[in-house]
């Protein structure tokens, strides 16, 4: 067992796998703290940036040497609210979420901006903790160019998550076997390190949200929503 949340957990269980001569082809980080989840109803923003963007980061960085040098990946297991946040941002909070040579200095002092803006949005800062995941994994795509370092968003799933969604966001809830289509992807498929892939498996921009069976990310600095259709 490892609790994402405790630096003192992820740094046991990385331990232990060396201690016992396990390497890693992949690291899956699918912890994640939000909405409908009856943990999440009186967590506070720093409960949910702790479990689903520090989380990643200290599961990460304590298992990343373990990992095949030359063939692993680290799949970050974002959100679709995540573009949902970022897509009603300005111009300033847009390029800074999905700079892809932002540092994590940089990163933490826009958060914490939001933060005290009160710039939530829905969750209790749940799509902004996973638009900070999707920085992250910008940032440890840079730092890791031996890896392929990816998020994705698994879709609208039918989960303890999810309930009372399809009403609040007119969307047809998914069975579960359908949120492994953009991880199976991730871990097998050809991808780009640093890109986020949608619930199809097609590579997304970070800063709109997609329909489904979208055209692939072109990796624009300024995408046309048009193009990405209108979702969301």
């Amino acid at each position: 067992q490892i609790d994402v949340s405790n630096d003192d957990s992820c740094a046991s269980a990385a331990k232990t796998l060396k201690d016992k001569g396990v390497a890693l082809y992949a690291l899956v980080n699918n912890a994640g703290l939000g909405l409908a989840q009856d943990e999440a109803g009186n967590a506070d923003v720093q409960q949910i940036l702790n479990t689903n963007y520090y989380g990643p980061k200290r599961v990460t960085e304590a298992m990343v040497g373990l990992m095949d040098p030359t063939e692993g990946r680290i799949v970050n297991t974002s959100s679709g609210g995540a573009s949902m946040w970022l897509k009603k941002q300005d111009a300033t909070l847009k390029s800074a979420m999905s700079n892809p040579d932002m540092t994590f200095d940089e990163l933490e002092e826009t958060i914490k901006a939001q933060i005290a803006a009160n710039n939530l949005g829905m969750g209790n800062g749940y799509g902004m903790s996973k638009a900070a995941l999707n920085g992250l994994t910008l940032i440890h795509a840079k730092a890791y160019p031996n890896l392929k370092v990816v998020a994705l968003c698994p879709g609208w799933i039918n989960t303890s998550m999810t309930t009372g969604f399809d009403f609040q966001m007119s969307v047809e809830l998914l069975p579960p076997e359908h949120g492994c289509i953009s991880s199976l992807v991730c871990l097998f498929s050809e991808v780009t390190s640093g890109y986020f892939y949608g619930s199809d498996g097609v590579g997304s921009p970070l800063t709109m949200t997609c329909d489904l069976e979208i055209p692939a990310c072109e990796g624009e600095d300024n995408p046309d929503q048009d193009k990405y259709n209108n979702c969301g």
